[in-house]
């Protein structure tokens, strides 16, 4: 299975719009996963005309009230519990207090957003993966990810069939 990974997009009707290299990116994927700042409707409605798309509130999407999301969403996919959050709530790259938050929840891996900034961290048999800005990244380039769970094979560690690709985006 392959899943789009996309955070803060931060695209509102005045400003900004999804670019065409992310659709392109995505057009292969299964799922797609948005971990907040989506900031606009319009961006899961292109979204879901590729994959189904599962998105959650981040800070702007709560001041703005534009689109009525939930603070996270668990997803559960063969035998992995994804948790898919924005990160405002936690201490900006503490990275420690992520995996203590993605382990209360049973979660073996979780997804969010909010610093801008791709990082990818296996921590305490937990995966941390941010896919960082397709539009507004701070101290990176843009960029969106690629997960992909092999299905197919068995694996000692359920963690072994997860790749994450990193995609920079190109202006």
């Amino acid at each position: 299975m392959k899943i789009g990974l996309i955070s803060d997009t931060h695209i509102t009707e005045k400003r900004g719009k999804l670019s065409e290299k992310v659709l392109d990116y995505f057009k292969d994927v299964n799922l797609i996963l948005h971990a907040g700042d989506v900031s606009s409707q319009k961006v899961l409605d292109q979204l879901n005309q590729i994959a189904p798309t599962i998105a959650v509130e981040g800070n702007n999407d709560r001041t703005r009230k534009a689109i009525d999301l939930k603070p996270s969403e668990i997803i559960e996919i063969d035998d992995l519990k994804i948790l898919l959050i924005h990160g405002d709530n936690l201490p900006s790259r503490n990275f420690e207090k992520y995996c203590e938050y993605a382990q209360k929840q049973n979660a073996d891996m979780l997804i969010s957003g909010h610093t801008h900034q791709p990082h990818f961290e296996k921590m305490n048999d937990t995966l941390l993966i941010n896919p960082g800005s397709s539009n507004r990244p701070i101290k990176s380039d843009a960029s969106i990810a690629i997960l992909t769970i092999d299905e197919e094979n068995e694996y000692e560690n359920k963690l072994e069939k997860i790749n994450v690709e990193f995609i920079k985006i190109e202006k």
